[in-house]
């Protein structure tokens, strides 16, 4: 795939060999992308996971194998700690959570659980154990803001329930850096999208399968919405540019903005993908859900190309073309 022009903070195979490194969420979106990728730098992966059924993307690589992994809920201190107490882990990217936005206004509980408790487990072991945790965030940490791109020191208002776990999520990694000099930084990211993405309630995965099945889609706004859409490659060398500085302790700052700059309202993505995938426009089904969501999201990234030289290379157009082979490779006809 063609990259843009730019700088990035180059990934070191030597620099991640042999490193013990725990991904929580190894079997979503970006673990997997991350797994693949440090496995292809000769780390030592440790991997916590939920269950065995989000494992699609790591099975149709054939890379399962490579890796050892626990299967448990990240809320259960007992069994987190019994992870780093039997592994020297020298960095922890901490991924999981429960990232649907309408599954969170539906089960505000269990979103809580996972992303605020399950975040608190994650930072207080990385405490006892003295080591360093990179904890994802998202644009969604800072609520309903008018004055946009966000910029790091905005305040985290998150509103409704995924947006306020994300802020809290935040908020709990600050205090950890504040109050016991924990090495903590926090990514907020954008739209993350990419081949492997099996949550089909998200534009981009639901669109491509309706699509490529003949069926006719479902938008739950009226397609104004403004997001930023960031590739999952961009996002997983964000994270390893990011896990790198802090183990050099060359990072700034504790909480990072990462996303492409490629604004695109709902309904232009939705153009894109028609056009790509059948060829002209199909005039989709709207089943307005989302009133209790942030319509305009977009952030400045500014911060960590200058501190981390940190950018996006990935084009959108390009990204979506890979992204939209994967489904038609793995998609079950």
């Amino acid at each position: 795939m063609e990259k843009l022009p730019g700088k990035l903070g180059m990934v070191n195979k030597n620099f991640w060999s042999k490193k013990n490194i725990l991904i929580t969420g190894s079997s979503g979106l970006l673990g997997s992308w991350m797994v693949e990728k440090l496995l292809s730098l000769d780390a030592n992966l440790i991997g916590i996971a939920k269950d065995k059924s989000m494992n699609t993307l790591l099975e149709s690589k054939n890379i399962l194998q490579g890796f050892k992994t626990f299967y448990l809920d990240i809320s259960e201190f007992s069994k987190v700690e019994k992870v780093f107490s039997e592994n020297e882990i020298d960095i922890t990217f901490h991924l999981a959570a429960q990232t649907q936005v309408i599954d969170a206004l539906i089960n505000p509980l269990e979103t809580f659980k996972s992303n605020i408790e399950g975040t608190w487990n994650l930072l207080e072991l990385s405490r006892l154990f003295d080591r360093p945790i990179v904890v994802a965030s998202s644009d969604k940490a800072y609520g309903s803001s008018e004055k946009l791109p966000y910029k790091e020191n905005y305040p985290l208002e998150g509103e409704f329930p995924y947006e306020v776990s994300k802020s809290t999520t935040d908020l709990l990694s600050k205090t950890y850096s504040a109050t016991y000099n924990l090495p903590v930084v926090t990514l907020r990211c954008g739209n993350i999208f990419g081949g492997g993405d099996l949550n089909f309630d998200r534009l981009i995965p639901g669109v491509i399968n309706w699509l490529l099945n003949n069926e006719k889609p479902i938008l739950r706004t009226n397609g104004d919405y403004m997001r930023e859409w960031v590739y999952v490659e961009d996002v997983v060398n964000a994270y390893l540019g990011t896990g790198k500085a802090l183990l050099e302790n060359k990072n700034n700052h504790s909480a990072y903005n990462f996303s492409s700059g490629k604004k695109k309202s709902v309904i232009e993505i939705y153009e894109i993908l028609c056009n790509k995938i059948s060829g002209n426009f199909i005039e989709p089904e709207f089943k307005l859900s989302s009133e209790k969501e942030i319509k305009n999201q977009e952030l400045d990234s500014s911060l960590i190309n200058d501190d981390l030289n940190i950018y996006s290379l990935y084009q959108l157009n390009e990204s979506l073309d890979e992204t939209i082979s994967w489904y038609k490779e793995y998609l079950p006809e």
